[in-house]
């Protein structure tokens, strides 16, 4: 049981490592995510994942290129339909989900830097949004489960170290002589006496 807990904490660790570390190289070469709500992009992104984006100029957009893209306060994953290159600096694009039958009713342009899609995660959105709306609750069970897989290894892991106790034998009883425990009393107050006497 020492054995698998072992297995176990080092698979938690590396785990948790090579998360961090994605993260970091993610943020490193510049490139966002987040969390797809919806469903208009199914099947190529599904519902749930955790998207990845490059931010790139609007000039290297192409046709069919899915892009990233804040529309009324909310973030959009769409493919781009068309291209109104008439201004080069500030294209105008035309985008629709996949799994939508028309166009989105505004064209898009970005004054700046527009999310270029490179990668999804399926799944792992939905772990992040729970785990930013109840993080207390998470970080509570977290500490539980922690607490108590750490108990459990102490009382399975000592088990096996305990040794038997020794047996107790039963107190035997012992006889008292009456008189000479009387005889020794009476002798012990005559010298207590007798010393506070000559003193």
């Amino acid at each position: 049981m020492r054995k698998l807990g072992h297995i176990c904490s080092i698979a938690l660790a590396v785990a948790l490592f090579s998360t961090c570390m994605g993260l970091v190289a993610i943020r490193m070469l510049g490139m966002g995510t987040f969390v797809v709500t919806g469903s208009s992009m199914e099947p190529t992104i599904q519902k749930g994942a955790v998207v990845l984006i490059e931010p790139v100029s609007p000039s290297l957009i192409n046709r069919g290129d899915i892009i990233t893209f804040d529309h009324y306060g909310q973030m959009t994953t769409h493919r781009v339909i068309a291209i109104d290159a008439s201004n080069a600096a500030s294209p105008t694009f035309t985008t629709r989900g996949d799994a939508n039958t028309v166009a989105d009713p505004e064209p898009v342009h970005f004054p700046g830097q527009v999310g270029l899609y490179r990668t999804s995660v399926p799944l792992v959105g939905y772990a992040i949004v729970y785990a930013q709306a109840y993080w207390r609750l998470a970080l509570t069970a977290a500490a539980a489960l922690i607490f108590l897989f750490s108990a459990l290894m102490l009382v399975l892991g000592n088990s096996k170290l305990t040794r038997p106790r020794a047996r107790r034998t039963a107190a035997r009883p012992v006889a008292i002589d009456h008189e000479e425990l009387w005889a020794s009393h009476l002798g012990w107050l005559r010298e207590s006496t007798a010393r506070g006497i000559a003193a």
